[in-house]
């Protein structure tokens, strides 16, 4: 048998405990582990002494008093990462061995909030202890003695479970023993460099390489990265200073300090990143703590004893409150959500995550047990989510949601919301002040603050669990034998059977943004179940078919549209630049260009007299948006947009010189009609110049005063310039930089002896084109334009910090008319596919009746239609006198085709999509279940019967299958009493569904019959029997 349950609103359901889908089991952590490293050190050549690392999983999970009692989470005991240390003194020198234990940092620092401070302030906190463990590992022979080789040997003792790479100039390094399985890793070449100890191993890349090999560690390889960042004296990094980057590189900014720490739920403006797709970051706030839960396993091991069963930890589990926070760190969505331990698994399959946060008392728990048991589904609640998060191998981190990180360095931590009681946080707030924590000690000082919560209720919104995701392929599809990529829970795998084509997505996919996409998936994953907001979108869908130009101009439109709320989250977390903001001006304008388009549409619309519906809710739509043109007038006449896009291309092209597809329409070109070679250069000189001031003068009168002062210093070389040709007769003479020093130069020789013969002049340099001269007056003029650029630098830094706060300060419209542009995506996508396929508008309402006439299987049809076959529809009436219906047929003859289709109308029905059918009505659906074969391939017209019989009933003898199935279809007819279909081929169950001869109150018999057609192939059709006496369909088997 095959059921498939629609549920109305406050109906129950019985629920078989679903099938977990297995995947294989990566550790949350990297184990590119440098603690071995550290106990070679600590060991290192001298005999007299050796040293035990314990990491966080080989010790107990509380610091203990002198009495025995807990005394604190030993996250504590290990804040600013000091060691604790006992000896056993020696009788003599040289007699005995000294043993040392230390406790490290936690083993993945990346997924705790274990505190730390700016690097001095550590090695201040570590004091002696860590100058005889460097000074061990120095003499071991691991580490060379130098000032990196101690900032290195402190990050590894902070982060020793983690990649961590270094930034030294314009490269990443990774350095000693790490480097070689780093090297190995990405296939990097192993150098070596010489010190006075020896040589040491180190690997690396250029910065601008960075997203490249992120990718590969992060998001393939499931590793977490730990980013150590070079600031200047302005706590900014290298690469946003201009003037020192062209100077040298940024060779003299030694300052280093933990920039980021990459995990995959933190990835936040990465260029490989898919736009189609959220990367959420999902914290779980359990309803008791680990130490409470524990007591409570023991006292139910001590009952199971006296022989309670084990069924009560079961039940228990399936009530266990958790609370989710979730959020993209890109865009700043940010969900919060009330579940169960029994829903846990439904949750995670339609949010998705890349990566989940629990709190720091659970960490002992998930270590203790690095495997799924046998035994899944029962026992102590909290053991339950840790299995199912192993079993869907979900990169797990950890943080304290009482205690905030505190970052080294941190100029700003985004505000978090304060219990009115610290000591007793809801769970809710310690949802949220886990995902903050973590957010925080990712990011650091780019952590953004997170847009308002949208708070979800299971009321609002139609429940479809994990089983059917899956069975009805809403989202993803199992292809045996396919190897298409994915990363549905962040697990970085390869390759997987999962595929997107075939899917219910695949099939309305016609978004023009990445943000409407996104949206899509929410909607077919959590469809409304508010009338008014199912039929508001229905109108507009509607507007949008009988519109088909105004339609067809607006895709165009729309798809020039950026994905603005990753630009505004940004600029909350400080990042970003001037391109962005032009992009966000230009995003404004785009808008209110389709603004425009509609209102034009709706104002000629009554004198042609279209006759075209959803006026009303077009004009609705329009009054919804929030004006924003005074933002956009802002920033227009704050950027220069030539030199920003032109700024641009040349830092791309300065990191490998290679021109970036589309860089020639806005590169400076060539040289111009009539230009000599030395005008050339001078003219691209300028330009470069140009392009270092993208923001106005006129934004500030600071900024003016600068350029202003700028503007007379070269005025100032200009004079005096033409006044030394004048005074010297020297007409090739030129006042010049070279990379840090003003001189003058002559081109011409016959003028070397009018300069040589003054005293104001000192030769330094002659070559066969050119002498240089030193000229005090000019080395003044060209330090004091030198120290204003630099002036003029930090100035439309800080104009430029100013415009991104006036775009953070109107973040709440910007983010109401992205909504509203996303609503639009969707809508048209809706009406392109209702278009382009013949779908129908439903009609819902608060009944429990369905009524589909000629229905069609979407996705099916759409795989139908490219080889040119037809799709045989089915009409399905479901009302109280007929909610159960048994469905019977032969093999292959489309009772799960059926049973899906009618799902998935009822899905798209409630997302505001058109349908595929003559005509639906369709009381609004809670609850969608469906346990329909396991292996069906139906875009491929592979059926269960042709690839695995996955059944209720089926495995068992043929009287415990009936058994099961009928005692199945009891409950469902009398306790939850909700629509279902349930095909079978146990033709006894008429009979016993049929006391007296006729069917029972609520059930409906059909079955499959073939429709013949001429010139056609014979397809196969639903049709509805009598009753059992009628014998059509049953006893096929």
């Amino acid at each position: 048998m095959i059921p498939l349950a629609l549920r109305a609103r406050g109906a129950a359901l019985y629920r078989p405990h679903p099938a977990w889908h297995r995947v294989p089991h990566r550790p949350s952590s990297c184990r590119l582990s440098t603690a071995s490293v550290l106990a070679q050190a600590r060991a290192g050549g001298k005999k007299k002494s050796q040293t035990t690392v314990a990491l966080l999983s080989e010790l107990p999970g509380w610091k203990v008093d002198a009495d025995g009692h807990k005394a604190g989470p030993l996250e504590e005991y290990l804040d600013g990462v000091k060691p604790r240390r006992t000896r056993k003194s020696p009788a003599k020198s040289g007699s005995e061995t000294t043993t040392n234990v230390v406790g490290a940092a936690p083993a993945d620092e990346s997924t705790t909030t274990a505190t730390a401070t700016a690097t001095a302030a550590v090695v201040a906190h570590q004091g002696p202890d860590f100058e005889e463990e460097y000074q061990a590992a120095v003499g071991a022979g691991s580490i060379p003695n130098s000032a990196l080789a101690k900032q290195v040997f402190l990050n590894w003792k902070r982060f020793p479970d983690c990649i961590v790479l270094t930034r030294v100039g314009k490269f990443y390094e990774s350095y000693f023993a790490p480097a070689i399985t780093f090297s190995s890793l990405l296939s990097l070449k192993l150098a070596y460099k010489r010190y006075s100890e020896g040589s040491f191993p180190f690997s690396g890349f250029p910065v601008h390489q960075l997203d490249k090999y992120l990718k590969i560690l992060v998001q393939d390889l499931g590793h977490t990265v730990v980013l150590v960042e070079e600031y200047d004296e302005h706590g900014n990094k290298e690469a946003l200073d201009p003037i020192k980057k062209k100077a040298g590189g940024g060779a003299d900014l030694k300052e280093r300090k933990v920039g980021r720490v990459v995990t995959p739920g933190t990835l936040v403006e990465e260029s490989w990143l898919s736009g189609d797709e959220s990367r959420y970051l999902l914290a779980i706030a359990v309803g008791h703590d680990h130490g409470e839960a524990s007591d409570r396993r023991e006292g139910q091991d001590e009952r199971q004893g006296e022989g309670q069963g084990e069924g009560q930890g079961e039940g228990q589990g399936e009530g266990h409150r958790l609370s989710l926070a979730y959020t993209d760190a890109s865009t700043g969505e940010f969900f919060l959500k009330e579940t169960t331990v029994s829903h846990m698994e439904d949750e995670l399959a339609r949010i998705a995550p890349r990566e989940v946060v629990l709190d720091t008392s659970l960490r002992e728990l998930w270590q203790s047990n690095p495997s799924p048991t046998a035994d899944e589904g029962h026992g102590e609640p909290v053991v339950t989510l840790l299995n199912l998060l192993r079993v869907l191998g979900v990169h797990v981190s950890f943080a304290d949601h009482l205690r905030p990180p505190i970052i080294e360095g941190l100029t700003q931590i985004a505000p978090t919301t304060s219990p009115p009681n610290p000591t007793t946080p809801s769970l809710e707030q310690t949802a949220i002040a886990l995902l903050r924590h973590h957010l925080q000690y990712a990011l650091r000082d780019e952590m953004p603050a997170l847009n308002g919560p949208t708070r979800q209720s299971a009321s609002s919104q139609m429940q479809i669990d994990a089983a059917t995701l899956h069975a009805l392929e809403v989202r993803h599809a199992l292809r045996p034998g396919g190897m298409a990529p994915t990363d549905t829970y962040g697990a970085g795998r390869i390759g997987s059977p999962l595929s997107a084509r075939g899917t219910l997505l695949s099939v309305l996919s016609k978004t023009m943004t990445p943000s409407g996409h996104r949206l899509l998936v929410r909607t077919l994953t959590a469809p409304s179940t508010d009338l008014d907001l199912i039929n508001s979108r229905l109108d507009l869908v509607q507007s949008f078919v009988d519109r088909p130009y105004l339609r067809e101009e607006l895709k165009d439109m729309i798809r020039g549209v950026g994905d603005v709320m990753r630009i505004v989250q940004r600029f909350k977390g400080r990042r970003g630049d001037g391109r962005d903001a032009w992009e966000v001006g230009r995003w404004i304008r785009g808008v209110a260009r389709i603004i425009d388009r509609i209102r034009s549409e709706l104002k000629l619309e009554p004198e042609y007299g279209s006759g075209a519906s959803g006026q009303s809710r077009l004009e609705e739509f329009l009054h919804a948006f929030k004006p924003l043109e005074t933002l956009a007038q802002k920033l227009e006449e704050s950027i220069d947009e030539v030199a920003v896009l032109r700024g641009a291309v040349e830092e791309e092209g300065d990191e490998d010189g290679m021109e970036e597809a589309g860089e020639a329409m806005v590169a400076p070109p060539g040289r111009k009609e009539g230009e000599t070679r030395k005008e050339e250069v001078e003219r691209k000189r300028q330009e470069r110049e140009d392009a270092m001031w993208w923001m106005r003068p006129s934004f500030s009168p600071a900024l003016q005063g600068l350029h202003d002062q700028l503007s007379a210093r070269k005025r100032a070389r200009e004079t005096m310039q033409a006044s030394l040709k004048e005074k010297y007769e020297v007409e090739s003479l030129e006042l010049v930089k070279t990379r840090a020093t003003y001189v003058m130069t002559l081109t011409k020789k016959v003028e070397y002896a009018k300069v040589d013969k003054s005293s104001k002049f000192a030769s330094i340099n002659e070559t066969g084109k050119a002498k240089t001269y030193t000229y005090n007056p000019w080395s003044a003029l060209g330090a004091k334009t030198d120290k204003l650029i630099e002036d003029l630098v930090l100035a439309q830094r800080r104009a430029f910090d100013e415009l991104r706060r006036i775009v953070v300060d109107h973040a709440d419209a910007i983010q109401h008319n992205a909504e509203l542009v996303d609503e639009l995506d969707l809508t048209m996508s809706f009406a392109q596919v209702a278009v382009d396929n013949n779908y129908v508008r439903p009609i819902l309402n608060t009944s429990t009746d369905l009524h589909i006439v000629n229905g069609r299987h979407p996705t099916v049809e759409s795989s139908l239609q490219s080889t040119s076959r037809p799709f045989t529809p089915n009409t399905t009436h479901m009302d109280p006198s007929a909610r159960l219906h048994i469905i019977t047929g032969p093999n292959q003859g489309g009772k799960s085709t059926l049973l899906r289709q009618t799902a998935i109308i009822a899905i798209l029905a409630q997302s505001g999509c058109f349908v595929p059918a003559q005509h639906a009505e369709i009381g609004v659906v809670d609850r969608v279940f469906s346990r329909v074969g396991a292996r069906d391939d139906l875009y491929r017209d592979r059926s269960t019967f042709m690839l695995e019989m996955v059944e209720i009933g089926r495995g068992t003898t043929l009287h415990s299958g009936l058994s099961i199935a009928y005692a199945t279809l009891d409950h469902i007819l009398h306790q939850t009493r909700c629509r279902t279909l349930f095909a079978t081929h146990y033709h006894e169950l008429a009979d016993m569904l049929s006391p007296d001869g006729r069917p029972l109150a609520g059930v409906g018999f059909w079955c499959t019959d073939v429709d013949e057609v001429p010139w056609v192939s014979p397809r196969l059709k639903t049709s509805i029997g009598s009753g059992p006496d009628s014998g059509i369909g049953f006893g096929l088997g």
